[in-house]
């Protein structure tokens, strides 16, 4: 009888399969004629680069693809805007995105999701973030927006709440004492 792993001997641990990556599932989907499973797979895993500020320039070409074979050329040109790609189908793509979002840097910048330090971008895709005016922002999950702030130590002052209570303490100490001395005398 067969282990595991295949061999007669049940001692033997499994073999280690390679899992495919996520890019490789999403090329298998594209060149199976699956764009919409393609794009969720692979805007999976943008928002888990995302989250660690990190870029991969493969995964936006891939997703640009299946956009495009999903005929949504606005946003097929909004992901090949960040990679080095050219040709006849991203002059098309990124046409049809000016068109519909315009050329307004903050309207790009919005669509184009831009998510790792500029560092992390090709030079090409750097010149052209820059020229947009954009500046990398960590990623702030929703349930938690400071949770960041928590290990920044921020010279604090008094803030105007604090200078509100102080008064109004001082002044019904003050009232307290007066209706006290008077009370007594």
């Amino acid at each position: 009888m067969a282990g595991p792993s295949g061999s007669a001997n049940p001692d033997v641990p499994p073999v280690p399969r390679d899992k495919p990556s996520a890019l490789d599932r999403a090329r298998a989907d594209l060149a199976a004629g699956r764009p919409d499973l393609a794009r969720d797979r692979l805007t999976g895993f943008l928002y888990t680069l995302h989250r660690r500020g990190e870029y991969r320039e493969e995964a936006y070409a891939l997703l640009g693809e299946a956009y495009f074979a999903m005929k949504e050329y606005a946003r097929a040109g909004a992901a090949w805007l960040l990679t080095t790609r050219t040709g006849a189908d991203v002059d098309q793509a990124v046409q049809a995105f000016h068109a519909r979002y315009g050329r307004e840097p903050a309207a790009v910048l919005h669509q184009l999701k831009a998510h790792a330090p500029s560092e992390a971008y090709p030079p090409a895709v750097q010149e052209r973030l820059k020229s947009l005016g954009y500046r990398y922002r960590p990623y702030r999950p929703r349930s938690n927006p400071h949770v960041l702030e928590e290990f920044e130590e921020k010279p604090r002052g008094v803030r105007p709440v604090e200078v509100g209570c102080l008064v109004v303490g001082f002044v019904v100490i003050a009232t307290a004492v007066i209706y006290l001395v008077r009370w007594f005398l």
